[in-house]
């Protein structure tokens, strides 16, 4: 078996980026208007994402796939005016995910569901920017969302961020344990165990 990937993993890793990246403005549109909201938002994604990020798991067993489909998000959430804290976190989180993916297996359900799990924490990058670059990301909420919204939000204590990082995981492990139910034949045609 050929363990590089292939133009065909790439675009198929290009696809469900872009699927991935669309659901996540659908899902997180309604619940940016209010910060108690947001703050679901991790938990959110990783749980209706994880149909998506496992049936392309499932299609892409190789090195260095989900690191690359980990990284895009958190990446194009910075070109579009996000801080450069969201890349960087973003890279380290894709870089955990994949290295536990290795260890559990690319051709495994229980490596595809970990490795996703460990992916969804990169929904938590875009909250550091309130702790440490708190002047800047003040600048950015307010100018898209008014200063009433962007105080709240920048006045979040940092004991939220733990939270956060448990509720993204927790979102990451039922999305794709419910991405691995709606997708049993394409696991089992899959060859994933």
């Amino acid at each position: 078996m050929n363990n590089k990937l292939v133009l065909k993993d790439l675009i198929n890793i290009g696809i469900f980026s872009v699927i991935y990246f669309a659901g996540l403005f659908v899902i997180g549109m309604p619940l940016g208007f209010l910060v108690v909201t947001y703050l679901a938002f991790p938990f959110t994604v990783s749980l209706l994402l994880g149909i998506a990020a496992m049936f392309l798991l499932a299609k892409v067993q190789k090195p260095f796939g989900l690191f690359i489909f980990a990284a895009i998000p958190g990446c194009l959430m910075t070109l579009m005016g996000h801080t450069p804290v969201v890349a960087v976190h973003t890279l380290i989180v894709a870089a955990l995910a994949e290295f536990v993916r290795k260890q559990i297996g690319y051709n495994t359900a229980k490596g595809g569901i970990a490795g996703y799990s460990i992916m969804s924490l990169w929904l938590c990058g875009a909250f550091w920017q309130i702790f440490i670059l708190k002047e800047q990301y003040f600048a950015l909420t307010e100018k898209m969302m008014g200063t009433a919204y962007a105080e709240e939000l920048t006045n979040l204590p940092w004991w939220i961020m733990p939270i956060l990082y448990a509720t993204a995981f927790a979102g990451g492990i039922l999305g794709g344990l419910l991405g691995k139910k709606i997708l049993k034949k394409h696991f089992e045609k899959a060859g994933l165990v």
